[in-house]
């Protein structure tokens, strides 16, 4: 069995209270909901906070048992860097980042990556990708062609999960879900719209995602959100979506 958990932290949570109020609370989702790898998007590193720890490595010292990788993606005019990271009790085999490119002109003026990661399970070695995505349509669909290059090149079962910045109806997914990727989410609660983004009190759209590929599908058990409840002061503006594969 594997659990896999995705969540955005939210570089910009501030507004939904400080990072000091909302760490206890990722930890303690993170600790209840019990995954083995978690994919962490809009992490924050800050050179002067925590002596330039990144957040995701915040948090390991906080779950005994994981371990933290971390990789920049953008650098903010405040100093701040903003990256994605997976926190995992599996083992880490090998670590890539694919920095992905970005267009000129365009309103998202920030650079992403793409994470991927290869970790011993139990039934062998399992690629899990790691993506935050571009909330401008004709940027995603250039992360998402560059992506598709990496995962074709995976050997072995594997994953890809992470914000998106789409909906389910978006080209980006239907692209993915083109090459034979499975939404897990929609697979185990086809009549459920299972929102995980949270604007004017309530959660509104469907952007965050596990995609398996069709040999996981057949494993594929349980899917659940977390820190979805209402409210303005959460520890993101994000729900977790965590999935279990037997």
């Amino acid at each position: 069995m594997i659990r896999l958990m995705t969540l955005n932290l939210n570089f910009h949570g501030d507004r939904h209270g400080p990072w000091s109020e909302r760490r206890p609370a990722i930890a303690a989702a993170i600790r209840r909901s019990r995954p083995d790898v978690v994919a962490l998007q809009a992490v924050a590193r800050a050179p002067a906070i925590e002596d330039g720890v990144d957040q995701a490595a915040q948090l390991a010292r906080d779950l005994p048992g994981y371990a933290a990788v971390y990789r920049a993606a953008a650098r903010h005019d405040d100093g701040r860097e903003e990256g994605i990271a997976f926190l995992a009790r599996l083992p880490l085999s090998e670590l890539r980042a694919h920095p992905l490119s970005r267009r000129d002109g365009h309103e998202d003026p920030f650079r992403r990556v793409l994470l991927h990661a290869t970790f011993a399970a139990s039934g062998g070695p399992l690629h899990v990708f790691n993506a935050h995505l571009s909330w401008v349509e004709a940027q995603a669909h250039d992360n998402v062609t560059e992506l598709l290059l990496h995962l074709r090149a995976a050997d072995g079962p594997t994953i890809l999960a992470g914000d998106f910045n789409q909906g389910p109806d978006s080209e980006a997914l239907a692209r993915l879900r083109g090459t034979g990727l499975v939404d897990a989410w929609s697979t185990l609660h086809p009549d459920a719209p299972g929102f995980t983004f949270h604007e004017h009190g309530a959660m509104t759209k469907r952007i965050d995602y596990v995609l398996v590929d069709p040999t996981l599908v057949p494993r594929l058990h349980a899917a659940d959100r977390i820190l979805d409840e209402p409210g303005e002061r959460r520890p993101s503006d994000h729900a977790g979506l965590v999935v279990e594969l037997a």
